[in-house]
């Protein structure tokens, strides 16, 4: 009877943290190193625009009510799923300042490249499977920092940088699945000069 009970709390907490990496996290967070080593992206940080803050805490805001709409409190919940993505600036070389990209922008405005050359995305909510392609050449992820809106210690979602340093100019397409339910791709593109 002892080991059977053994066994069965085994199996639970295995399950357990198999389970828990779907589940938001509460955690302290610190915006992570850099490892590019890049004096540009050492020199300069993003900024989240008043419009983005806005767009970002209204849909957390809807979240959060159709969360609570059954008057329950929830000690634990599912992480959000993805319901917002953008390609939100570019940093480079040629332009060693920030450019901040509109939602409906096709193309940005000034022109980069240069020895270095880098593009911010943002997200709300927990994806999985998220690539960046300038052109048809996947991009490697070299910097993220942690999005909370309220300063609950709960991370909202994230801003990511992008190395796209061999290029002067192209396509840039993001993507990402949400995590969990609706487990819904979304997708944005721009057109780097």
């Amino acid at each position: 009877m002892k080991k059977r009970g053994w066994s069965i709390m085994l199996s639970l907490i295995i399950c357990l943290g198999m389970t828990m990496n779907v589940f938001g996290e509460t955690l302290h967070y610190e915006k992570e190193d850099d490892t590019t080593n890049s004096l540009l992206l050492q020199k300069t940080s993003i900024d989240m625009d008043k419009q983005l803050r806005e767009t970002l805490e209204s849909l957390k805001a809807e979240q959060a009510s159709h969360a609570s709409e059954d008057g329950e409190f929830q000690l634990m919940a599912p992480a959000p799923p993805l319901t917002y993505l953008q390609v939100y600036a570019a940093i480079s070389s040629k332009h060693p300042t920030y450019e901040y990209f509109s939602e409906n922008q096709l193309s940005s405005i000034e022109d980069h490249g240069g020895d270095e050359m880098y593009i911010v995305t943002v997200e709300l909510g927990y994806g999985h499977t998220q690539f960046a392609k300038m052109g048809n050449v996947l991009l490697n992820v070299v910097q993220s920092e942690a999005i909370d809106l309220d300063n609950d210690s709960i991370i909202d979602g994230w801003f990511y940088w992008w190395d796209a340093s061999s290029y002067e100019s192209g396509n840039f397409t993001y993507q990402n699945t949400s995590s969990n339910y609706p487990w819904n791709t979304m997708s944005d593109a721009i057109y780097i000069k």
